[in-house]
């Protein structure tokens, strides 16, 4: 599980650097909010923050800090999301999740996993999790690419 939110995490940074919307939605995020994502009470977490005008990742760690947290309940209700078997939409509808934080920075975050998520998960699991799917501005490569060497 660690190494998914790994990939999610780098792979929104990576996203918001080639992909405009994805830049968009950061730009609006205020200097130095925290975004933290993390699995059970003392499960596995990732934190991204916006610091100098850019998406940061901040590692596989909780931010007490956060300015939104996103709380999955347990393991069982955060695989189907990460596995792409089950939109994160859906996941907070069945309640297997929580949020704590400002709900326009909340569905701004969210935005970004989505397009982040139809980079790196293949069409076929795309289609089937998300309503609508984002069109790719650049090529999977690219962010994969951007992901996996370091800034």
């Amino acid at each position: 599980m660690r190494v998914l939110l790994w990939f999610l995490g780098r792979g929104a940074c990576a996203c918001a650097r080639l992909d405009s919307r994805v830049a968009a939605e950061v730009a609006g995020w205020a200097e130095g909010q925290r975004l933290c994502l993390r699995i059970g009470s003392a499960g596995p977490a990732m934190a991204l923050a916006k610091e100098g005008g850019r998406l940061r990742f901040l590692g596989l760690r909780t931010v007490p800090e956060a300015d939104l947290v996103i709380h999955f309940k347990h393991l069982e209700g955060a695989l189907p999301v990460f596995l792409g078997q089950q939109s994160i939409a859906g996941a907070y509808a069945q309640r297997r999740m929580t949020l704590r934080g400002d709900l326009t920075f909340a569905m701004s975050a969210v935005r970004v996993l989505l397009i982040t998520e139809a980079y790196l998960f293949p069409g076929i699991i795309t289609r089937r999790i998300m309503q609508r799917v984002p069109r790719r501005e650049v090529s999977m490569g690219r962010v994969y690419l951007r992901t996996l060497l370091p800034t």
